[in-house]
């Protein structure tokens, strides 16, 4: 959410004997986007307000560039006349962050940037009264090119979200103005399957310190007391409450205040040891927890991925009413857009390596110890030695 302040163009008037124009420039927006990322890179889409945008960047903890674009400049051919530049529908910019992090939970960043945005003004067309209407003013963009400079303050909320505070300078360099925004941003993560982000990259060092401190081995080389364990049994990807975080290497979700909960794919059960083995799962480690910490859930639901279907599908409303040169064929071709990613999202990937569902009855009901290890034993530890001595 952004405010605005300083030169504003507001409240101005042009008439003339058949059309007449009036200057709004807004003093605020809200943005609404979602990013993935893999390896140091990152690409998103969403709203500022009304428009619909792209952005891409290279990501790191000290440094960072992105670049952004109205998708209607990815649409509308570049075309030069003598009214209109090639450049007389684009807005967009490029910006360098650097980042200083202050400990785990608070950053502090410079930005430099390098834009053209636009702002609105609306048009009469007195002469025109047979499409919408005589004496109704249309919303039209009026661009300018910005340089400028900011500073922000970001703090760790949670396990997974942030919220941070910017200020922002911009010198309009086409009417010699000076703007300035204030934003405040709220956000979240999920679990990437892209690659090592930033988020992939603390998860592993964790994950490297709890290997020294726990039992975890990778899980095709584990070995109990009668040897190398053969396999563990794959099943489908289920909830485990496990009350001690420290003991396990897979993601843990909290959906209620007393619960601690994971997922696996992979399982075994070693009765003379008391512990059960776990496969992390989003990787290739294995991890013992004792039975007396473990209980049992429910299989994992799927996500149903209704709102990034429809941010998906509104960004795709713009560019198709400019293609199709209607609002109907942009609300077609946006629909189809939206349908057609939450069907690739739910039906072409594996339901089972996607972020699982997280809700308040997760794991609320507790099994009793005895009805805990009955269930285990349809899951028993398989040993080479043992494997031998059955074949004898």
């Amino acid at each position: 959410m952004s405010y605005y302040a300083g030169d504003l163009e507001n409240g101005r008037h042009e008439n003339s004997s058949y059309s007449h124009y009036s200057y709004a420039e807004w003093w605020g927006d809200v943005n609404l986007a979602s990013y993935f990322s893999g390896g140091y890179f990152t690409f998103g889409l969403g709203y500022q307000t009304f428009t619909p945008f792209l952005q891409t960047g290279f990501v790191s903890p000290y440094f960072g560039l992105t670049a952004w674009s109205n998708t209607s400049a990815l649409v509308i051919p570049a075309i030069k006349s003598s009214e209109r530049s090639f450049l007389w529908h684009y807005s967009g910019g490029g910006m360098a962050i650097e980042q200083i992090p202050l400990g785990d939970s608070w950053k502090i960043g410079f930005t430099e940037h390098l834009s053209r945005n636009g702002r609105e003004f609306y048009y009469v067309d007195d002469d025109d009264c047979y499409s919408i209407g005589c004496n109704i003013p249309v919303p039209r963009h009026r661009f300018y090119t910005e340089v400028g400079g900011g500073f922000y303050v970001s703090r760790k909320i949670g396990n997974d979200s942030r919220v941070s505070l910017e200020f922002r300078y911009g010198r309009d360099v086409d009417e010699d103005r000076n703007r300035f925004a204030l934003t405040l941003d709220i956000w979240s993560s999920t679990s990437a399957t892209l690659g090592g982000n930033d988020v992939m990259r603390s998860m592993a060092k964790k994950n490297v310190k709890k290997m020294k401190e726990i039992d975890a081995a990778y899980a095709d080389s584990l070995r109990d007391e009668n040897g190398k364990i053969d396999s563990l049994h794959t099943i489908k990807r289920q909830w485990f409450r496990i009350p001690d975080t420290s003991k396990t290497m897979s993601l843990a979700e909290h959906p209620g205040d007393s619960v601690t909960a994971v997922t696996s794919k992979g399982i075994c059960y070693d009765e003379k040891s008391g512990s059960v083995w776990l496969k992390q799962d989003y990787g290739y480690t294995a991890y013992k927890v004792p039975v007396d910490s473990f209980d049992y859930c429910q299989q994992m639901e799927r996500r149903v991925l209704f709102w990034p279907s429809v941010l998906v599908g509104g960004a795709s409303f713009l560019p198709g009413a400019l293609i199709t040169n209607s609002g109907v064929g942009g609300l077609m071709i946006g629909l189809g857009v939206s349908v057609a990613f939450w069907a690739v999202s739910n039906f072409a990937f594996d339901s089972e390596d996607l972020v699982p569902k997280v809700y308040p009855e997760l794991c609320s009901e507790k099994h009793s110890r005895e009805n805990v290890l009955a269930w285990l034993k349809q899951y028993p530890c398989r040993s080479e030695m043992q494997s031998q001595e059955a074949g004898k």
